[in-house]
């Protein structure tokens, strides 16, 4: 009996079984040149079901024969139709004859992954150094800088390996060069919050500098316009009142230029 019990495989609790659906869909079908995004979204929607040792192989599967190979076999069968579900039909003809989840998702990845590639790299550094805010919203300038960062994030290689303070020192260089692009492609409405952002070290992360401009706007979004008069008579309020106007108010009191227009709000003072 002791013999036999060793040759069972060990059954799963109820925790770690396997949760297998049907149907899986993620946002984006694979096409062949969203490989990046598209293989992280199918990875978080397999790993949630806990079957990625189906595309990674680990553990390894089991030899055909053993015990619970069938059971194995089934799943794989489900985890591989998830990932054809989830690619363009001119580009599963070419794929749909391998025999495992695992053979599949690395045939994919050898065919569209593109890490290291010199030419890709150039052309996202480029993409990333043009993109400007324009006729985009904030949060949409944001989501395409972002992503593009990402991008080149994925095909570049780690430069700096000889000790952790190099590579700290690599990783605050592409911070601070990254808060610059982002504050450099914001639109001209956004400089008196810039400056005053930028007066002071440390720095903010771009990240960080985002959320800060994206308060600040919707602060600005809500409150009552700032008029010449009630700039004047409120001077120590305003100048409190948070990025930019503070600094605006003090500069029209001198005889500077007036605040900054914000968005929504009327420039011609009230008869």
């Amino acid at each position: 009996m002791a013999d036999d019990d060793k040759t069972k495989p060990p059954k799963l609790s109820d925790d770690h079984k396997p949760r297998v659906s049907k149907n899986v869909t993620v946002a984006v079908k694979l096409n062949g040149t969203n490989y990046s995004l598209w293989s992280r979204l199918m990875k978080i929607q397999i790993g949630s079901r806990r079957v990625l040792r189906h595309i990674n192989g680990n553990p390894p599967p089991p030899e055909p024969g053993a015990a619970d190979y069938t059971e194995w076999e089934e799943t794989d069968s489900i985890v591989f139709s998830w990932i054809l579900d989830n690619i363009e039909t001119d580009i599963v003809i070419d794929f749909a004859h391998h025999q495992t989840a695992e053979a599949l998702w690395k045939s994919l990845a050898v065919t569209f992954e593109s890490t290291s590639d010199p030419f890709l790299l150039f052309d996202l550094e480029e993409k990333a150094e043009n993109v400007k805010q324009g006729e985009q919203d904030l949060e949409t300038y944001w989501r395409h800088l972002h992503g593009t960062w990402i991008d080149v994030d994925r095909c570049q290689e780690q430069p700096v390996t000889c000790c952790d303070n190099g590579v700290g020192q690599f990783r605050k260089y592409i911070e601070t060069r990254r808060l610059f692009k982002f504050l450099t492609g914001l639109n001209p409405r956004y400089d008196q919050i810039k400056r005053e952002m930028l007066k002071d070290k440390p720095w903010p992360s771009a990240e960080v500098a985002y959320g800060w401009i994206k308060r600040e706007t919707a602060r600005l979004r809500i409150m009552p316009a700032i008029t010449t008069e009630s700039t004047v008579a409120t001077n120590d309020t305003t100048s409190s009142g948070g990025i930019g106007l503070g600094f605006a108010a003090r500069n029209q009191q001198r005889g500077g230029q007036p605040p900054l227009h914000r968005p929504g709000t009327s420039t011609t003072p009230n008869r």
